[in-house]
């Protein structure tokens, strides 16, 4: 790791002196928020992050890293409540420690979603909030290499009008998507299943198959994390620093008690040193906070916003009333099923998405009755679940019944399946060619919390996900995981598939009952790491916790950017959504964006 070497003596001096804005988390949003905001030589950045430059960490940078680096230093790696996984010990929720957050760790995947998805949105109380809104800054944030003919002939096709060329975030395919025998394996056999090719799957609608660009660097065949993107190219500005430092909470200018109509002023930011001093870093204009859906709840209570009842537990004064801090987490589940494959070696992965009337064809309609029909105790069970009067059954209710329009109405894709060389994924069977597919509910009606477990223990959370507490998300994980077993054993891909290895038949046998489905789903399932909602851009009655301008409500210059603030999860991967939302955000902070 690159040693930090922060602060000359002149800049140390600087930062000692209060900043015009402090960004907490030099994370996937947080750089770009820094970024922007310091296109401004007036103005003073500082942004506040644990971890440390990773630039010259290989596993951070290459390509086949990403799986590898999970667990090291530079992974938070939180322990789960809930059931254990197969080893018995604690699942592990991935969240990336260091500049550029978890962009230093994800998958790569480049991916939005679709266009109901987000313009539903605009119903929790978002007006402006929607698809069309979006894609400028999507297109903005984004400098596309367009394919290769060779990687054209592998499955990678785009359409140049949904793609941005002038942006900080390289994204294309890189020099290992090349067309070998499994890409037309692959291609024939969804085809064969009823299923097209998607030209793009980022112009809104991701239904079909396809090959998706990645965030990287093709001409170097590197990982283009924010850093990269954000950070590094401007490092040198005058007006921007980060400080290495865990933020305790932010500190108020107003007496509690008092707070005036316009809302709590922050006046800085508290922090611990990596040598455990506490210090205090004043700010004149804005703080903002973007330490992630998992982290910035954290900071939240501890600065005296959130639930009143847990705040009293923590002996944590009350600031700012918000029961909904750290409520409505939502990620999803992973799935893996593999095969020995007479392929040659690929590292092209292919994206399918799929819609409810996919998975579960003549028996749409009772599905479709049953879990409306279920969608108040649903509701109920998350409230009972989530305790200390957090939320309110019929707010939870008006959220799950928008998804369920989604689903059910408006056809949006409800599984997501990814087929790869299953070595790509850590699966690899020595000198055997595995290849398989990794799938999951990319809308689960679940939703878990995340809190602090003592006001001291900001790095110890109590996160619980409450994977499939609503048991539709085990239904509909059960359904895609048939659908990838009818696709690896339909033509022509079956031609050189010999034998499943994950999961192995004494678990998953070719005749699995309903309930060997569901016993290998629950206890095979590993998180997505695509938690969000934690702080989420919601009506205050619904439990938001953030204005459709992102400023957390009852304070005059506090806004949250990061994936707490997405109120719903969405058909795509979070990275993509993530840049948009921060260059949208850098907008409302310059007084450069409107809502409408």
């Amino acid at each position: 790791m690159r040693p930090i070497t922060l602060v000359t003596c002149a800049a140390a001096a600087a930062l000692a002196k209060p900043v015009d804005f402090v960004v907490i988390g030099a994370g996937t949003s947080g750089l770009v928020v820094a970024n922007r905001l310091s296109e401004d030589p007036s103005v003073t950045v500082a942004v506040i992050e644990p971890g440390g430059d990773e630039r010259d960490n290989p596993l951070v940078y290459t390509l086949d890293g990403w799986y590898q680096v999970q667990g090291t230093h530079v992974d938070w790696s939180y322990d789960l409540k809930g059931p254990p996984g197969p080893d018995g010990k604690p699942r592990k929720l991935a969240a990336g420690k260091g500049w550029g957050g978890t962009s230093l760790i994800n998958g790569m995947t480049y991916i939005r979603g679709n266009t109901a998805e987000f313009d539903a949105w605009e119903d929790l109380g978002n007006p402006g909030w929607n698809w069309e809104a979006l894609l400028p800054y999507y297109k903005r944030s984004e400098l596309f290499t367009v394919p290769t003919e060779a990687q054209i002939a592998a499955g990678a096709t785009y359409d140049e009008d949904y793609h941005g060329f002038e942006g900080h975030v390289r994204t294309g395919y890189p020099s290992t998507v090349k067309n070998t025998s499994f890409s037309p394996n692959v291609t024939q056999t969804w085809e064969g299943l009823g299923f097209e090719h998607n030209l793009d799957l980022n112009s809104g609608s991701v239904h079909g198959f396809s090959v998706s660009p990645s965030t990287v660097d093709p001409e170097q065949d590197i990982r283009w994390d924010s850093a990269r993107a954000n950070y590094y190219p401007i490092e040198q500005r005058r007006n921007i620093k980060i400080i290495q430092g865990t933020v305790k909470r932010i500190t108020w200018a107003e007496k509690r008690g008092r707070p005036p109509k316009k809302g709590i002023t922050a006046n800085g930011v508290e922090y611990l040193t990596p040598d455990g001093k506490t210090k205090t870093l004043a700010v004149k204009k804005e703080v903002v906070v973007s330490a992630g859906a998992l982290r910035t709840p954290l900071v939240l209570e501890g600065s005296g916003i959130g639930n009143p009842r847990i705040l009293k537990s923590l002996g944590i004064d009350l600031v700012v009333d918000l029961p909904g801090v750290g409520e409505n987490l939502i990620d999803q589940t992973n799935t893996v099923q593999a095969w020995i494959a007479n392929f040659e070696a690929s590292s092209t992965q292919f994206q399918a998405f799929v819609t409810a009337a996919d998975l579960f064809g003549d028996d749409l309609p009772a599905v479709e009755a049953s879990t409306r029909e279920s969608l108040s105790s649903w509701s109920q069970a998350i409230v009972d679940a989530s305790g200390e009067g957090a939320l309110d059954p019929a707010a939870v209710e008006t959220q799950l019944r928008l998804q369920h329009d989604l689903i059910f109405k408006k056809n949006v894709t409800l599984a997501e399946v990814i087929s790869m060389g299953a070595a790509n994924a850590g699966l690899g069977n020595g000198d055997t060619p595995v290849f398989g597919s990794a799938y999951w509910n990319l809308l689960p009606f679940s939703r878990g919390s995340v809190h602090l477990r003592s006001a001291d223990a900001i790095d110890d959370p109590a996160i619980d996900p409450r994977y499939n507490l609503v048991d539709f998300d085990l239904q509909a994980s059960v359904a895609a995981g048939k659908l990838v077993r009818k696709f690896w054993a339909s033509q022509p891909i079956a031609g050189s598939v010999s034998g499943q290895v994950v999961p192995g038949p004494d678990v998953l046998p070719e005749d699995a009952t309903e309930e060997e489905w569901e016993s290998f789903h629950r206890a095979a399932l590993s998180p997505n790491f695509h938690p969000l909602g934690t702080a989420s851009m919601m009506a205050r009655d619904l439990g938001g916790v953030v204005d459709p301008e992102l400023r957390i409500y009852s304070t005059a210059n506090v806004r949250v950017v990061d994936a707490s603030v997405l109120p719903t999860q969405f058909s795509g991967h979070l990275t993509a959504t993530l840049y948009a939302v921060a260059e949208r955000a850098s907008d409302f902070i310059r007084g450069k964006a409107k809502r409408n």
